[in-house]
């Protein structure tokens, strides 16, 4: 069976999202269910819950053509295609996609695709961060943390401070950014007032998300973190108010140094930090 490996995060995103309405009323399948099947059952059950009919399934250079550019990022050689036509093997297809996924060029594809999604409109590079990352087959979890985390005495994290760095001078970019690259919700309209088509998104929601960077800041080539972190807004009606540390999912939290400290104090922390 062909694995499933990090960078065929987008495949299965794009099959579960497409079939979301059906999941709903849809009971979940046995965990032991193989990804293949889960992904065509719940695909074929909003097809038929939207009386969609599929098409003809492709033919086999169709096929070739769409996943050696799903994966790799180039149409097939003529010596793939003849090898894949002739072969009777039935399980060809699972092995073209084994093939593809442990050749380098799915590595490259799939850094440059990562690098667009995560840096794009960004003067930053994240190149050589994620040819490691996704070499390796890092999780995506742990990807996710090593790119915010930004710890860059980690030498296998070299190079992830940069998505941090290309947007710790503007923390309101910085909130959208990841709140879009990581958790798909654009949560920009929240900034100036509260969504007015998606209740659930509050100015209290990008302004808490924003108070977690708020410790953040660049120190001539490194990043550094204050023992505060305090984000005031003014919201449509009423007072400005102090953000709480909120997640998306409206969960507060807690941390030390809620308190803004003093000018001379800011002052002699900021000096502590650089020598």
């Amino acid at each position: 069976m062909t694995k499933i490996k990090t960078s065929s995060f987008f495949a299965l995103l794009y099959g579960f999202a497409f079939a979301a309405s059906a999941m709903a009323d849809d009971p979940l399948l046995p965990p032991e269910t193989s990804i293949e099947k889960a992904i065509d059952h719940y695909i074929g059950a909003n097809w038929k819950d939207k009386n969609i009919k599929p098409g003809q399934s492709a033919d086999d250079f169709t096929w070739l053509r769409r996943v050696t550019l799903d994966l790799v990022g180039r149409i097939p050689t003529p010596l793939e295609a003849r090898s894949f036509a002739q072969d009777k093997d039935p399980a060809k297809k699972t092995k073209t996609i084994d093939l593809l996924m442990k050749s380098s060029g799915h590595i490259r594809h799939q850094t440059r695709e990562f690098e667009y999604l995560l840096m794009n409109g960004t003067r930053g590079q994240l190149v050589a961060y994620l040819g490691k990352a996704l070499g390796e087959n890092r999780s995506w979890d742990k990807i996710f943390r090593e790119l915010l985390v930004a710890d860059e005495s980690n030498a296998n994290a070299k190079g992830a401070s940069e998505f941090l760095k290309v947007r710790v001078n503007d923390l309101d970019r910085l909130t959208n950014d990841v709140s879009v690259a990581f958790f798909g919700v654009n949560v920009s309209c929240a900034q100036c007032h509260d969504h007015p088509v998606v209740h659930d998104w509050k100015q209290d929601h990008f302004f808490g998300m924003k108070s977690f960077f708020s410790r953040t800041y660049e120190v001539g080539t490194f990043l550094a973190e204050r023992e505060y972190g305090v984000v005031r807004f003014l919201p449509n009606k009423g007072k400005e108010k102090q953000a709480d540390y909120m997640f998306l999912t409206g969960k507060k939290v807690a941390p030390p140094g809620l308190t803004e400290p003093s000018k001379d104090e800011q002052k002699k922390e900021k000096e502590k930090v650089e020598k």
